[in-house]
């Protein structure tokens, strides 16, 4: 098969992903980011990818032009690219499909369920995405293309793509922050989080073999008011107030017991 030639707008952490992942069966031929050095760092990871740091410079015949910055940005780069042949596709998994409009024929959605730090190494094969086209043929395109560095693939229009988003968001952002918080609560008293690792192990397991709600167990479970109590009057006043929000989310989530 004829390797795509592909640009990748963008130099954040989508961006320093998807770039070396998608050059290896196709063809990064340019990063495009607003500070050159930041778009030479991301192309150095692609084989032959050149650095640019104007919009008004893209490449003009490439197959793909992904769009990988912040969710916020999406609209305002669309409207300062050139109009462009190849299919332009954005990352996110919040921004219509329609925020494209104006840079090509084809636009798309190209949109992979992870979170991704510049630090951290992530499976790209193992990463979901979920493709969305402004035509049958143009969401075939980018399913091609996705299948290129994913063993799964799917189609998602906006309404879909904007569930898996909130769902993602509660399931990765916000207890991220509860790891942060522990991690806080921890090292005050001398102690490291990796000594939560088999917990939050055993914890992820439960959820995704029983299911979360099955698998609850704590003070809140269990409504030990006197343990609750206790602990949230230890806390500073902003994590007093999550830790009752979330214990009474969970006694109410279980109000059968």
């Amino acid at each position: 098969m004829e390797r795509r030639r592909i640009v990748v707008v963008g130099s954040g952490n989508v961006a320093t992903h998807l770039a070396p992942a998608l050059d290896r069966e196709n063809d990064v031929v340019q990063v495009v980011a607003r500070s050159l050095e930041s778009a030479s760092k991301v192309a150095s990871l692609t084989r032959n990818g050149r650095a640019c740091a104007l919009l008004s410079e893209i490449e003009p015949d490439a197959d793909f032009y992904i769009v990988a910055v912040n969710d916020d940005a999406v609209e305002a780069v669309a409207k300062s690219m050139p109009r462009v042949a190849g299919v332009v596709a954005h990352t996110s998994g919040s921004v219509p499909m329609s925020a494209l409009a104006g840079t090509s024929a084809r636009v798309g959605v190209f949109y992979p369920l992870q979170t991704f730090s510049r630090e951290a190494k992530v499976d790209v094969e193992r990463v979901p995405f979920f493709i969305e086209g402004n035509t049958p043929a143009c969401a075939d395109e980018l399913a091609a293309l996705a299948r290129t560095i994913s063993h799964s693939v799917e189609f998602a229009d906006s309404a879909r793509r904007s569930v898996l988003h909130l769902a993602a968001v509660f399931a990765c952002n916000f207890s991220n922050y509860m790891w942060d918080c522990a991690d806080g609560i921890l090292a005050e008293a001398g102690l490291s989080l990796e000594v939560m690792r088999p917990l939050l192990e055993v914890t992820l397991d439960k959820a995704m073999t029983l299911g979360p709600r099955a698998a609850q167990t704590g003070p809140a479970r269990r409504h030990d008011y006197g343990v609750m109590n206790s602990q949230s009057s230890k806390l500073p006043e902003n994590l007093s107030k999550i830790y009752d929000i979330l214990s009474q989310g969970i006694i109410e989530n279980h109000s059968d017991k």
